[in-house]
């Protein structure tokens, strides 16, 4: 017999060693530290911790994780599913898992690296695309005189009165997730900004990877002063969730790279994946 549930905090043992088998190149430490952040995330209301499993007999046969928040201009809940394996004996059940863990559909969800024999299965299911590449540049060092300051840790946003409520929460949360976070104040206003330190192999080569800004105008127009920010902490390259090139910064858009499926009626945004994987687990 096989049945489907929410994970507990008694399963995750036997999970990590579950997704340590089904993605071999993510070692167990990884699999461990990205639940740990997991388990300190709020779901939103009606949303379980972890996400669901497959058992049978008593063993952990299959496993979707799920990421969720209300975070969004309109508050609604969004939940990034990850993670999915089922044992290949048990392949068979592996749609139970997403019709389970996706059944709200009021919600939005979101799958930020389907594998590509389960894309028919996500595509049947209602989602649909909307990334499809990523941008890789080295990191600008142009000198800017427009008078913007950054804050990067809670003791400075604590002193900063125009920091909204909510973007503090944003910023503290994805500090605690391990995210490189920054407050660039303008002169009138400011903006959140959120990084991912990468190493991308096989030469393991230091990259920041963008997680959430308002819009990617901004980062086109703070590069300099953000680049430089980034190259002082070892990170020499950028990588950027995006269709497109980013006007005036050189680089190179690889456009099928890291496709991004979503179902939902929140619209998807490739420079907004707070609370998702890539904050929690770095992809």
């Amino acid at each position: 017999m096989v049945t489907c549930r929410p994970i507990g905090k008694a399963d995750l043992p036997g999970i990590i060693d579950l997704l340590h088998r089904g993605f071999p190149t993510r070692g167990v430490r990884y699999w461990r530290t990205g639940l740990q952040r997991l388990a300190a995330n709020r779901p939103a209301a009606g949303f379980v911790q972890f996400g669901h499993m497959l058992e049978s007999d008593g063993v952990p046969v299959g496993v979707l994780l799920s990421i969720s928040s209300r975070w969004g201009s309109d508050n609604g809940a969004r939940c990034n599913i990850s993670s999915w394996y089922v044992a290949p004996e048990f392949r068979a059940y592996a749609p139970l898992l997403v019709a389970r863990a996706a059944r709200d559909r009021s919600a939005t969800y979101i799958n930020m690296s389907p594998a590509v024999h389960t894309i028919p299965i996500i595509s049947a299911q209602g989602f649909r695309r909307f990334n499809s590449g990523v941008f890789v540049s080295p990191v600008s060092v142009v000198a800017e005189r427009d008078g913007a300051r950054l804050a990067w840790l809670p003791r400075q946003w604590a002193e900063i009165d125009v920091l909204p409520v909510s973007v503090m929460q944003l910023l503290t949360d994805h500090y605690q997730f391990g995210c490189l976070c920054l407050w660039l104040q303008e002169e009138s206003k400011g903006l959140p900004f959120i990084f991912r330190r990468r190493f991308v192999t096989p030469a393991r080569i230091p990259c920041a990877q963008l997680i959430y800004c308002p819009a990617l105008e901004d980062l086109e127009r703070h590069a300099g002063r953000i680049g430089r920010f980034l190259a002082i902490r070892g990170m020499l390259f950028l990588m950027v969730p995006t269709d497109r090139p980013l006007r005036r910064i050189h680089g190179r858009l690889f456009p099928e790279k890291q496709p991004m499926y979503l179902r939902g009626p929140q619209s998807g945004r490739s420079s907004d994946l707070a609370y998702t994987e890539a904050a929690i687990f770095g992809l």
